[in-house]
């Protein structure tokens, strides 16, 4: 009974096996998964420190922008859509540090930050956004340009051999 019509009883159980089959994972899927939710689960902590760091901070570059427009890039819409969270709740000033000497360019990177904050409905009453250096426990902003501006003339002074630059930082800093 059964030789002649194998095929009839064969074919339902491939059709209650079948499915069944692609939800079997190999030892190396199962790694994968395993490594993933290890890798996640720092996440929301790591998220809270780098929140702190921006509070220190508010700091934007010239990596943030689109290089020679004042349109942000996709790395300082993300910062600044971090960031608009910490400003409503604390307000603050976000500083722009660059070493571009367009002056128009600046101010326009700067304006478009302030109106990207408004889309975003960030308070920008509680805001400012200023070209500055960022913020830090280091050496305050105009030592450290006094610093550059001596560090510059003594170089210009011993021509185009630089030597001895080093020996200059260490001795101004003692």
């Amino acid at each position: 009974m059964f030789g002649k019509h194998r095929c009839l009883f064969l074919l339902p159980a491939l059709f209650v096996a079948g499915p069944a089959c692609n939800d079997i994972q190999n030892t190396s899927d199962v790694q994968h998964a395993r490594m993933d939710e290890t890798r996640w689960a720092p996440r929301p902590h790591l998220a809270y420190m780098v929140d702190n760091g921006m509070m220190h901070d508010m700091a934007l570059a010239d990596i943030h922008f689109v290089p020679h427009t004042a349109e942000l890039s996709g790395t300082g819409t993300a910062r600044l859509d971090r960031l608009s969270v910490l400003l409503d709740a604390y307000g603050g000033v976000i500083r722009y540090e660059t070493f571009l000497t367009d002056e128009i360019l600046v101010q326009q990177r700067l304006a478009h930050v302030r109106e990207y904050l408004e889309t975003i409905d960030c308070d920008v009453d509680r805001v400012k956004v200023r070209a500055l250096m960022s913020g830090g426990r280091g050496m305050p902003g105009d030592e450290a340009l006094t610093a550059r501006e001596k560090a510059a003339a003594e170089s210009a002074g011993q021509g185009a051999a630089g030597a001895g630059t080093a020996t200059s930082f260490t001795q101004g800093a003692s």
